[in-house]
């Protein structure tokens, strides 16, 4: 098994309460496991567990027969926001870091536009980052991650802040990317429709404290119809899901509230 979290749980220290309990999930090499959830379920902990930017209060990450205990170059995040440095232009943001994993200045410049081609900002790589839109600041920072070549690649809602026209073209170039690639993706996301568009499994999780309630497979071909009869059957089932676990947990809130 290429990723596995062992019964993880994890309580912050400020507080008794648990962020995540028993969190226990396979990840084949390859797959694109996209994790759903009501918001304070703990998806966005859990990724960072799995970075290693934190550490779980009980259980174990394994990465490729390795332990994660803390940050390292076999693990890149692309979060919401792009987090590119403004005082590199695009090209320059994309290399970042290929010196440091022992690249020559040619590999680097190889590298650099294998991966802005596939993300098709090949022509503006001159570009300061303050000139680019916001989209194509995501495909820079999509480009920089990739052009790392980590073995496992973590996505936090990496398309939410855009409009919804931007968004559906970079979901058709990720998608695309990851077809030539198959690059191991553990994707967070508040987006049914956009779980169901990329994942191999859809992880649905419920909160208080964050748990797996499900993991549902989608068998749909590829590249899939967010209008077709499955997808939407699909699509509906995982929301009433995602609902009904909110819905849970706002009358468990109100009840202590109302204990008081």
């Amino acid at each position: 098994m290429f990723l596995k979290l062992n019964s993880i749980n994890k309580t912050f220290t400020n507080t008794d309460k648990e962020t995540l309990q028993d969190i226990s999930l396979e990840v084949e090499k390859g797959e694109f496991i996209c994790i759903v959830g009501p918001s304070g379920c703990g998806k966005s902990t859990l990724l960072n567990l799995v970075a290693g930017l934190d550490t779980p209060t009980s259980g174990e990450i394994i990465l490729d027969g390795q332990q994660v205990t803390g940050p390292g170059p076999d693990r890149i995040v692309m979060f919401q926001e792009a987090a590119l440095y403004p005082w590199l232009n695009v090209i320059e943001n994309v290399m970042f870091g290929l010196d440091a994993a022992g690249h020559t200045k040619k590999e680097q410049l190889e590298i650099a536009e294998k991966y802005l081609r596939m993300v098709q900002l090949w022509h503006y790589r001159d570009y300061p980052i303050h000139q680019i839109s916001g989209g194509m600041k995501q495909r820079t920072a999509l480009a920089r991650s990739l052009a790392l070549d980590s073995k496992l690649l973590l996505m936090d809602e990496p398309f939410s802040a855009l409009d919804k026209q931007t968004i559906n073209i970079l979901r058709a170039e990720l998608e695309e990317i990851w077809e030539k690639n198959r690059k191991t993706i553990l994707y967070i996301t508040h987006s049914v429709e956009e779980a169901i568009y990329f994942a191999d499994r859809v992880v649905v999780m419920a909160e208080n404290p964050g748990r797996i309630k499900e993991i549902i497979p989608i068998r749909l071909e590829r590249p899939r119809n967010i209008e077709g009869t499955e997808f939407t059957s699909l699509r509906k089932r995982i929301l009433d899901q995602v609902q009904l676990s909110a819905r849970k947990s706002m009358e468990v809130e109100f009840d202590k509230e109302e204990e008081k």
